[in-house]
Protein backbone atom coordinates (compact mmCIF):
# COMPACT_ATOMS: atom_id res chain seq x y z
CA UNK A 1 0.00 0.00 0.00
CA UNK A 2 1.27 3.38 -0.82
CA UNK A 3 2.27 5.62 2.35
CA UNK A 4 0.30 8.96 1.19
CA UNK A 5 -2.94 5.93 1.15
CA UNK A 6 -1.53 3.94 4.33
CA UNK A 7 -1.67 7.66 6.38
CA UNK A 8 -4.73 8.90 4.32
CA UNK A 9 -6.54 5.74 5.94
CA UNK A 10 -5.49 6.36 9.73
CA UNK A 11 -6.13 9.78 9.76
CA UNK A 12 -9.52 9.11 8.35
CA UNK A 13 -10.40 6.30 10.85
CA UNK A 14 -9.08 8.35 13.45
CA UNK A 15 -11.02 11.50 12.93
CA UNK A 16 -14.16 9.05 13.20
CA UNK A 17 -13.03 8.04 16.60
CA UNK A 18 -12.47 11.04 17.49
CA UNK A 19 -15.54 13.04 16.62
CA UNK A 20 -17.87 10.13 18.33
CA UNK A 21 -15.71 10.39 21.54
CA UNK A 22 -16.22 14.41 21.10
CA UNK A 23 -19.99 14.00 20.47
CA UNK A 24 -20.01 11.46 23.75
CA UNK A 25 -18.32 14.66 25.79
CA UNK A 26 -14.69 13.65 25.71
CA UNK A 27 -11.36 14.93 24.29
CA UNK A 28 -8.70 13.29 23.67
CA UNK A 29 -5.34 14.87 24.85
CA UNK A 30 -1.52 13.49 24.47
CA UNK A 31 0.93 15.82 26.71
CA UNK A 32 4.31 16.20 26.35
CA UNK A 33 5.74 17.16 29.49
CA UNK A 34 6.52 14.40 31.37
CA UNK A 35 5.41 16.18 34.62
CA UNK A 36 1.99 16.42 33.53
CA UNK A 37 1.76 12.86 32.42
CA UNK A 38 2.28 11.79 35.68
CA UNK A 39 -0.07 13.68 37.21
CA UNK A 40 -2.73 12.75 34.77
CA UNK A 41 -1.67 9.44 35.07
CA UNK A 42 -2.25 9.59 39.01
CA UNK A 43 -5.95 11.11 38.20
CA UNK A 44 -7.02 8.07 36.22
CA UNK A 45 -6.46 5.78 39.00
CA UNK A 46 -3.96 4.08 37.90
CA UNK A 47 -1.65 3.70 41.11
CA UNK A 48 1.80 2.01 40.24
CA UNK A 49 3.46 1.70 36.58
CA UNK A 50 4.88 -1.32 35.06
CA UNK A 51 9.11 -0.87 34.99
CA UNK A 52 8.88 -0.63 31.05
CA UNK A 53 7.09 2.32 31.52
CA UNK A 54 8.19 3.75 34.63
CA UNK A 55 8.47 7.55 34.12
CA UNK A 56 11.02 7.16 36.98
CA UNK A 57 12.99 4.32 35.96
CA UNK A 58 13.04 5.04 32.28
CA UNK A 59 14.74 8.40 30.41
CA UNK A 60 11.90 8.55 28.25
CA UNK A 61 12.37 11.49 25.12
CA UNK A 62 9.79 12.36 22.78
CA UNK A 63 10.99 10.22 19.77
CA UNK A 64 10.62 6.78 21.49
CA UNK A 65 7.45 7.17 23.40
CA UNK A 66 3.67 8.66 24.25
CA UNK A 67 1.19 8.98 26.22
CA UNK A 68 -2.78 9.35 25.54
CA UNK A 69 -5.58 10.66 27.58
CA UNK A 70 -9.64 10.42 27.79
CA UNK A 71 -10.33 13.58 29.13
CA UNK A 72 -13.99 14.40 30.63
CA UNK A 73 -14.95 17.60 31.43
CA UNK A 74 -11.16 18.67 32.13
CA UNK A 75 -10.73 15.67 34.30
CA UNK A 76 -8.47 12.64 32.36
CA UNK A 77 -10.62 9.42 32.92
CA UNK A 78 -8.34 7.23 30.98
CA UNK A 79 -4.42 6.62 29.15
CA UNK A 80 -2.62 4.44 28.02
CA UNK A 81 0.51 4.53 26.67
CA UNK A 82 3.34 3.28 23.63
CA UNK A 83 7.04 2.64 23.40
CA UNK A 84 8.69 2.05 20.11
CA UNK A 85 11.58 0.07 20.13
CA UNK A 86 13.98 -0.74 16.93
CA UNK A 87 15.43 -4.07 17.93
CA UNK A 88 18.19 -3.95 15.21
CA UNK A 89 19.51 -7.67 14.53
CA UNK A 90 18.54 -9.04 18.93
CA UNK A 91 15.88 -11.34 18.40
CA UNK A 92 12.68 -10.53 20.58
CA UNK A 93 13.37 -13.04 23.35
CA UNK A 94 16.91 -11.97 23.70
CA UNK A 95 14.91 -8.09 24.57
CA UNK A 96 12.44 -10.01 26.46
CA UNK A 97 14.52 -11.73 28.82
CA UNK A 98 17.41 -9.03 29.13
CA UNK A 99 15.18 -6.37 29.71
CA UNK A 100 13.14 -8.42 31.88
CA UNK A 101 16.05 -9.03 34.18
CA UNK A 102 16.48 -5.63 34.94
CA UNK A 103 13.20 -4.32 34.91
CA UNK A 104 12.37 -6.72 38.04
CA UNK A 105 16.01 -6.35 39.46
CA UNK A 106 16.68 -10.36 39.24
CA UNK A 107 20.09 -11.82 38.97
CA UNK A 108 19.08 -14.21 37.15
CA UNK A 109 16.83 -14.93 33.93
CA UNK A 110 13.27 -14.64 35.48
CA UNK A 111 11.79 -15.88 32.45
CA UNK A 112 11.47 -19.61 32.54
CA UNK A 113 9.76 -20.17 28.83
CA UNK A 114 8.73 -17.42 25.89
CA UNK A 115 5.73 -19.04 23.65
CA UNK A 116 7.47 -20.31 20.06
CA UNK A 117 5.12 -18.29 18.22
CA UNK A 118 5.85 -15.02 19.87
CA UNK A 119 9.89 -15.36 19.15
CA UNK A 120 9.07 -16.45 16.01
CA UNK A 121 6.58 -13.91 14.25
CA UNK A 122 8.15 -10.22 16.37
CA UNK A 123 11.32 -8.93 15.24
CA UNK A 124 12.75 -5.46 14.07
CA UNK A 125 11.04 -2.13 15.09
CA UNK A 126 8.03 -2.90 17.93
CA UNK A 127 5.29 -0.67 19.07
CA UNK A 128 4.52 -1.84 22.76
CA UNK A 129 0.84 -0.55 23.84
CA UNK A 130 0.83 -0.61 28.13
CA UNK A 131 -0.34 1.60 31.03
CA UNK A 132 -4.13 1.41 29.86
CA UNK A 133 -6.09 2.44 32.74
CA UNK A 134 -9.60 3.32 32.69
CA UNK A 135 -11.04 4.85 35.82
CA UNK A 136 -13.65 3.35 37.58
CA UNK A 137 -16.87 6.03 37.08
CA UNK A 138 -16.39 5.32 33.27
CA UNK A 139 -15.77 1.71 32.94
CA UNK A 140 -18.38 -0.24 31.06
CA UNK A 141 -18.36 2.14 28.29
CA UNK A 142 -16.80 -0.77 25.80
CA UNK A 143 -17.39 1.21 22.76
CA UNK A 144 -15.61 4.41 24.52
CA UNK A 145 -12.47 2.29 25.05
CA UNK A 146 -12.54 0.97 21.60
CA UNK A 147 -12.60 4.33 20.01
CA UNK A 148 -9.35 5.37 22.43
CA UNK A 149 -7.71 2.24 21.92
CA UNK A 150 -7.75 3.00 18.03
CA UNK A 151 -7.10 6.49 18.32
CA UNK A 152 -3.92 5.38 20.02
CA UNK A 153 -3.02 2.74 17.88
CA UNK A 154 -3.64 4.72 14.50
CA UNK A 155 -1.29 7.61 16.05
CA UNK A 156 1.86 4.93 16.96
CA UNK A 157 1.51 4.17 13.16
CA UNK A 158 1.63 7.94 12.21
CA UNK A 159 4.71 8.64 14.98
CA UNK A 160 6.52 5.56 13.66
CA UNK A 161 5.42 4.51 10.27
CA UNK A 162 8.69 2.21 9.71
CA UNK A 163 7.00 -0.12 12.25
CA UNK A 164 6.82 -4.22 11.57
CA UNK A 165 4.17 -5.12 14.51
CA UNK A 166 2.26 -3.95 17.21
CA UNK A 167 2.05 -6.07 20.19
CA UNK A 168 0.45 -5.61 24.26
CA UNK A 169 0.16 -8.06 26.99
CA UNK A 170 -3.20 -8.79 28.46
CA UNK A 171 -4.89 -10.87 30.98
CA UNK A 172 -7.15 -13.79 29.66
CA UNK A 173 -10.22 -12.47 30.93
CA UNK A 174 -9.69 -9.14 28.79
CA UNK A 175 -8.51 -11.42 25.73
CA UNK A 176 -12.48 -11.02 24.38
CA UNK A 177 -11.59 -7.02 24.05
CA UNK A 178 -8.69 -7.35 21.68
CA UNK A 179 -10.23 -7.10 18.84
CA UNK A 180 -12.45 -4.48 19.54
CA UNK A 181 -8.80 -2.51 20.81
CA UNK A 182 -8.17 -3.36 17.47
CA UNK A 183 -5.18 -5.93 17.15
CA UNK A 184 -5.26 -9.68 15.04
CA UNK A 185 -3.48 -11.84 15.85
CA UNK A 186 -3.26 -13.55 20.06
CA UNK A 187 -0.85 -16.16 21.51
CA UNK A 188 -2.37 -17.64 25.01
CA UNK A 189 0.24 -17.89 27.67
CA UNK A 190 3.24 -15.73 25.55
CA UNK A 191 5.77 -15.88 28.71
CA UNK A 192 6.22 -18.31 31.38
CA UNK A 193 7.75 -16.89 34.34
CA UNK A 194 10.41 -18.31 36.89
CA UNK A 195 9.30 -18.51 40.60
CA UNK A 196 8.36 -15.90 42.21
CA UNK A 197 6.40 -14.65 39.24
CA UNK A 198 6.61 -10.86 38.97
CA UNK A 199 4.44 -8.29 40.84
CA UNK A 200 2.00 -7.62 37.87
CA UNK A 201 2.38 -10.42 35.27
CA UNK A 202 0.56 -13.52 34.95
CA UNK A 203 1.61 -16.96 33.24
CA UNK A 204 -1.74 -16.88 31.49
CA UNK A 205 -0.96 -13.82 30.27
CA UNK A 206 -1.91 -13.15 26.15
CA UNK A 207 0.20 -11.06 24.21
CA UNK A 208 -1.71 -9.45 21.45
CA UNK A 209 -0.63 -8.26 18.28
CA UNK A 210 -1.60 -6.72 15.00
CA UNK A 211 1.39 -7.20 12.30
CA UNK A 212 2.16 -4.75 10.13
CA UNK A 213 0.26 -5.89 6.72
CA UNK A 214 -2.18 -6.80 9.03
CA UNK A 215 -2.95 -3.49 10.46
CA UNK A 216 -2.75 -1.92 6.80
CA UNK A 217 -5.64 -4.70 5.61
CA UNK A 218 -7.58 -3.75 8.89
CA UNK A 219 -7.33 -0.03 8.30
CA UNK A 220 -8.03 -0.18 4.58
CA UNK A 221 -11.44 -0.43 4.66
CA UNK A 222 -14.41 2.40 5.57
CA UNK A 223 -15.77 -0.76 7.62
CA UNK A 224 -13.10 -2.21 8.83
CA UNK A 225 -14.14 -1.04 12.28
CA UNK A 226 -17.45 -0.98 12.81
CA UNK A 227 -18.33 -2.39 16.37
Amino acid sequence: MPDNLFELNIIRHCGTHVAELKGAGYDVVAPSDYAQIAEMVDITGRRKQTPMMSLNRNDFTRKDAFWLFLVKDGKPVAGTAARYTDLGGESFESYLRRTSREQYRRDTDPIAAIAPPVTDELNGRLIYFGELELHPEHRGKVKLLYRFSRVMMGMAALKWPDFDAMYAFVPKEHVKLADGYGFTWKVPRAITWADPVPKGRLNDHWLVAARRREFEHAWSGPDAFDF
